[in-house]
């Protein structure tokens, strides 16, 4: 590379870094203008200076941690918007207390100082966005929050906006919107319409518009330190042209200053742990708390979209653990939240110039503005600032209330509009409360809508795994419609359990059923809705005499179910899963016909070919014995002469399911034999039992010996094995489902 290909590359580097670093000044001066303003304008000063310390922190740190990977960080407006409201109710609260006292005569009252308040709830605010951010990080939960539906989180921003928009409006003219009463909005409008108010929120409007317009028309990174400079050359040449002063400009609240010190900075935060009227503070715990869970919801969006933007995947707990620092070390020094910054980072890509270089240029500039700036920093026209908070805060109104009009779907749409609603007449902590509301009623909308209850037909498909005669089979069959299956997935709410219980009551007013069985072997939870369901499933079934069987019921289930009085009973049956669930519905359905559950005779290996026995070895075996290992080599088949067995194996979730029952005469191990693979499941004795087994060297000998005995052997086992493939396959579709 020349010397003059270095230059320009450096020359392109500071000019992106100081570009950067104005338009931070500028979006620290709107925050501090926001947070500092009516009561607490004498103390702007101070402000601005803690918010620019932050900026110029936020910059540097980031672009040392994280310009690598391209991020550029910014002061940020979600959690200044909440936490502007904060300052402005801890205000209220502690004039209120003053007058109070005053009324009350007391004359050794001391008024706190409000502005070392509002300093230790920013401080309370910035270092708790570092402990969660960095605690989400750490634990590796960044994706916890995006649990919050996206509508409510719409909601959420979308009242954001509204926020910076008044208070853009504010900072301009020095009027607060309010309309939670019809007088509030008589006040407002009569405010507004003043020509001494009017002359100054207009221009901020419109340049707040215009410098949208150009955002979301142009889409060029430059297009707001552009528009930014022709606003502030517009105001200098309508000053020149009415011939006002800045002396003038100042006293009639045109520009920001004059400020009472022209020291912009000093370490406020030591003052406020002992000036700070910290009950005041912890009175608006759930202001803090929503700044804290707005800012946490802003971040993962911005995290998000600076991959977009970068075009490369980000670790999103790395990202939240860095701005964690960043964000306990601010809080400390008085400093707002402050983490990714989409348009800056989109700048510093567009100009392809390191992040990492143009953000340490940028934090040199709000820093530069603390040392030697205050005289300058008074000079900055309220027009511009109060337009910039009306630009961030259309950017959030337009993108959830316009835009996502058509993207959202009706009902999901309408959230995000009641929640503004109520935040725009009611106050921000109530859209909070109404969203929290909103979201736990659209989780049970959506969720409700889910078929998370599937009736199956008992006989034909689902029926236990014992083996069972052909005749007792067949009347099994004919008996579906006295055993209701009710298979049941996920977590059952409120939402869902009415549901349940209404289809059950349907059926038991129709045609009550010998058996309800409820699988609830793939169910993750119940709550206390649920289980209430489940008790007037109880009643229903001791008013139809009816047997209640829960199939499959986990231990943590069962005993939230047993603290709702549900237990075991004559009426109640716990099985350990859907096949014993079915088994105990068809001895019971056998026992009302009169049917004795009936055992082979004595001649279960008729079909055996003749010949045979000379070549088997007889094996007793007790009550849990294991035949078959899952897993071992394929040598051996086995017959069962008399007792039973059972096939068995262990699901993913750690629990044995049984597979089938095998009664006298049938083959095992034949499958494996033939495929040559290991034993895929366990076979156990039920009970005493004996088996003939046929080993592999015997079977050599037949072949070798007995050509004849051989084929008559593999005809049989085939024959077995082709009888078998429907069971077996429902088994495993059963496993599987």
């Amino acid at each position: 590379m020349s010397e003059e290909q270095r230059s320009q590359g450096w020359l392109v580097r500071l000019v992106a870094g100081l570009i950067i670093g104005a338009v931070e000044v500028v979006l620290a001066v709107a925050f501090a203008a926001l947070v500092f303003g009516g009561d607490l304008v004498r103390n702007l000063g101070d402000g601005i200076g803690l918010y620019l310390v932050a900026a110029a922190l936020t910059l540097g740190f980031l672009a040392w941690r994280a310009g690598s990977r391209g991020v550029v960080g910014s002061v940020q407006d979600a959690a200044t918007a909440v936490l502007a409201g904060v300052a402005l109710t801890m205000g209220d609260r502690v004039s209120a207390l003053a007058i109070e006292a005053q009324r009350g005569g007391a004359t050794d009252y001391e008024r706190p100082d409000i502005f070392l308040t509002v300093i230790g709830a920013t401080l309370l605010v910035t270092v708790l966005c570092g402990v969660v951010f960095s605690t989400l990080g750490r634990f590796r939960a960044g994706n916890l929050v995006r649990l919050v539906p996206y509508p409510v989180v719409g909601g959420f921003l979308a009242g954001t906006g509204w926020l910076l928009f008044k208070g853009g409006i504010f900072v301009a003219g020095g009027v607060d919107l309010h309309f939670r009463t019809v007088d509030l909005l008589v006040s407002t409008v009569d405010l507004l319409v003043s020509p001494v108010t009017l002359k100054r929120w207009v221009p901020a409007l419109a340049f707040g518009v215009i410098l949208y317009v150009a955002v979301r028309l142009v889409k060029k990174p430059l297009v707001i330190p552009i528009v930014l400079g022709i606003g502030l050359v517009v105001f200098a040449v309508g000053m020149l042209v009415t011939g006002s002063s800045i002396e003038a400009a100042k006293h009639g609240r045109w520009l920001l200053g004059p400020f009472e010190s022209t020291r912009l900075w000093q370490p406020w935060t030591l003052r406020a742990l002992t000036g700070a009227d910290w009950s005041a503070v912890l009175g608006q715990s759930a202001g803090i708390a929503t700044a804290v869970f707005v800012a946490t919801i802003a971040i993962l969006f911005n995290v998000s979209g600076t991959e977009v933007v970068l075009h490369r995947d980000l670790e999103t707990n790395r990202e939240l653990r860095d701005a964690g620092v960043l964000n306990v070390i601010s809080g400390a020094l008085g400093g707002i939240p402050g983490y990714h910054a989409l348009s800056l980072t989109a700048l510093a890509e567009r100009m392809s110039v390191s992040a990492r270089v143009a953000g340490l240029i940028a934090a040199a500039v709000p820093l530069a503005a603390v040392v030697f700036g205050a005289s300058a920093i008074e000079l900055i026209p309220r027009m511009i600032v109060g337009g910039v908070l009306v630009f961030l805060g259309l950017a959030f109104l337009v993108d959830w209330v316009w835009d996502k009009r058509k993207a959202l779907p009706p009902l999901e749409y309408g959230v995000v509009l009641v929640i503004l609603a109520v935040i725009i007449g009611r106050g921000y902590l109530p859209g909070v409360v109404i969203g929290l509301v909103l979201a736990v009623v659209l989780f049970a909308i959506d969720y409700g809508r889910i078929e998370l209850v599937r009736e199956v037909a008992f006989g034909e498909t689902y029926h236990s795994n014992v083996d069972r005669p052909p005749a007792e089979r067949a009347l099994l069959r004919t008996m579906g419609e006295r055993v209701q299956i009710l298979r049941v997935d996920g977590f059952v709410f409120f939402g869902s359990a009415n549901g349940l219980l209404e289809r059950i009551r349907k059926r038991v007013e129709t045609d009550p059923p010998r058996f309800l069985v409820i699988d609830l072997g793939r169910v993750t939870g119940v709550d206390s809705s649920a289980v209430v369901a489940f008790v007037k499933v109880l009643h229903l079934a001791e008013a139809a005499g009816f047997e209640l069987v829960f199939a499959g019921t986990s231990d943590a289930v069962r005993s939230q179910m047993a603290r709702g009085g549900l237990v075991a009973s004559e009426i109640v049956r716990f099985e350990p899963d859907l096949d014993r669930g079915l088994q105990r519905c068809e001895e019971g359905l056998l026992r009302d016909e009169a049917v004795e559950v009936s055992e082979p005779d004595g001649d279960a290996l008729s079909g055996m070919p003749s010949g045979l026995r000379s070549y088997l070895e007889r094996m007793e075996l007790p009550d849990d014995a294991v035949l078959i290992r899952q897993g071992e080599s394929p040598d051996d088949v086995f017959v069962l002469e008399s007792g039973r067995l059972r096939v068995e194996t262990v699901t993913e979730r750690g629990r044995r399911m049984r597979l089938r029952t095998l009664r006298p005469g049938v083959v095992v191990g034949e499958v494996a034999m033939y495929s040559g693979e290991p034993r895929t499941a366990d076979v156990v004795a039920e009970g005493p039992s004996v088996v003939l087994k046929l080993g592999k060297v015997s079977i050599e000998r037949i072949e070798s010996e007995d050509p004849e005995l051989a084929a008559a052997l593999h005809r049989w086992l085939a024959t077995t094995l082709a009888g078998r493939v429907g069971d077996s396959l429902h088994a495993f579709d059963a496993l599987f489902d």
